[in-house]
């Protein structure tokens, strides 16, 4: 019993790596985006679909209640289909298909108690790319040493690009720097091709490592911050040191040396001087002026078109409104967006877990990552992104299960599901990232070698 139990942990554990990659390839990695690339970011969803049925099946995963809730959220999402005329196949692949997969993915984990392996895989895979890219950064953008350099192009919004690869594990891109005081500084975005997106991939990592681990790892979690401060990215700045400060407070408060209702107006203080600073910041140039005009152009749709919006997809009816000349058609305020694409109707989905963390007996350790999770998609496009759908997915279990107070998934040998219930809700996870390493490395190594190979 014993082997067949290591097998099981082994496959969930390899799975999991799987998953987790092809959930981080189907976003803005660097490697979609270089000329010669001929895998379709689609491909990569449709695999995660596949992946989901297939772990459906091999574990026998027939928990029809929960099976029934995924059903209706389908079915709810389904209908949309009927109330929007901007193509509904593009809405169904990029939304649909993604979020039925994570559904599907964390409903079988969780079933089984594995929840912990799809975290301690992100968490390792974020604490690789971030060495590496500070290798990288520093020896290579900054010190100039041209190690593995090789001069390519990507091409972005359809256009091509220069950029560095360095051994295509590290990526400079000269376009993402910025003037700070009349002197150049690179910025460190890593595999992706602009910095905001490497932010939000580190910023989930470090969500994870401050409050889903039980035991933190000082280390990982100073490795993550270093990286995002060189990513010169305010949302990098604003809620990585969010997550600390709410961090910090639940550890003097589980302490007993925390009083909140000192502590919360000056939290409320410190936070809206922390806006001021970043929009004093950022007002002088292009990026706080694109946030203020999506944020506008998005409730104006909105309010034309409150419960199904002006079509999902239909950036074209966004563009129009721009009120001034931009370099791409980029758009950054996620939450406002999906409203005026797709009304409260879709919103609900994102919304309604948020809301009703407030209501959960564990809000204690639900609550900071609900709330770190809505300001991502409040201020960066990602309600398409497949790491953010599952990252819903999980909240969506988590929150649910607490709610209904009852263990509704399996147990094995008598320990407790990953429930987030209480203080017993968060496994440790450490015993496995010190033997799941080892899938990481090969995994993440044959990543980097599909690439070379096509943009050879």
């Amino acid at each position: 019993m014993k082997s067949i139990k290591s097998a099981g942990d082994r496959f969930f554990a390899v799975m999991a790596y799987i998953i987790v990659i092809l959930s981080i390839m189907s976003t803005t990695v660097m490697w979609n985006y270089l000329k010669g690339a001929f895998i379709p970011i689609g491909t990569y969803r449709y695999l995660l679909l596949a992946i989901s049925l297939l772990l459906v099946l091999v574990t026998n995963s027939y928990n029809f209640k929960d099976l029934s809730f995924i059903t209706l959220i389908i079915c709810y999402l389904l209908v949309f289909i009927f109330f929007s005329q901007i193509n509904p196949f593009k809405y169904f692949s990029n939304l649909c298909m993604p979020l039925t997969a994570s559904l599907l993915i964390v409903f079988v984990y969780y079933q089984h108690g594995k929840g912990n392996l799809l975290l301690a895989s992100y968490a390792n895979i974020v604490l690789i790319v971030a060495g590496v890219s500070l290798f990288f950064y520093f020896f290579g953008s900054i010190l100039g040493l041209r190690i593995g350099a090789i001069d390519t192009n990507y091409y972005w919004a359809d256009n091509p690009h220069f950029t560095t690869s360095y051994c295509y594990l590290y990526f400079h891109q000269p376009l993402q720097d910025q003037m700070y005081l009349g002197h150049h500084v690179i910025r460190n975005t890593g595999i992706f091709t602009e910095a905001p997106g490497y932010t939000l991939f580190l910023l989930n990592g470090l969500i994870i490592e401050l409050f889903v681990k039980k035991s933190k790892t000082f280390w990982r979690i100073g490795l993550i911050l270093v990286t995002l401060l060189t990513t010169l990215s305010a949302t990098a700045i604003l809620l990585g040191a969010l997550a600390v400060l709410i961090s910090f407070l639940q550890y003097l408060q589980a302490q007993g040396k925390l009083n909140l209702k000192i502590v919360i107006p000056v939290f409320l203080l410190l936070l809206v001087l922390g806006v001021i600073v970043i929009r004093i910041r950022k007002s002088g140039g292009s990026s706080y002026s694109v946030r203020v005009d999506d944020l506008r152009i998005g409730l104006t749709l909105w309010s034309q078109n409150p419960v199904f919006g002006v079509g999902f997809g239909n950036e074209g009816a966004l563009i129009k409104m721009f009120a001034f000349h931009r370099a791409n058609n980029g758009l950054s305020m996620g939450l406002t967006t999906l409203m005026a694409t797709g009304g409260l109707y879709l919103a609900l989905y994102f919304l309604v877990p948020f809301f009703t963390t407030l209501f959960a007996p564990s809000r204690r350790y639900l609550l900071p990552v609900s709330i770190l999770l809505l300001l991502e998609i409040i201020i960066s496009n990602i309600s398409t992104n497949p790491v953010y759908l599952m990252a819903m997915a999980l909240l969506w279990y988590a929150t649910l299960n607490d709610l209904r107070e009852q263990r509704v998934f399996a147990r094995t040998n008598s320990i407790p599901a990953f429930t987030f219930r209480a203080e017993r809700a968060f496994l440790d996870i450490k015993r496995a990232f010190r033997w799941e390493c080892s899938f990481t490395l090969p995994i993440y190594f044959l990543a980097w070698s599909g690439s070379v190979s096509k943009s050879s």
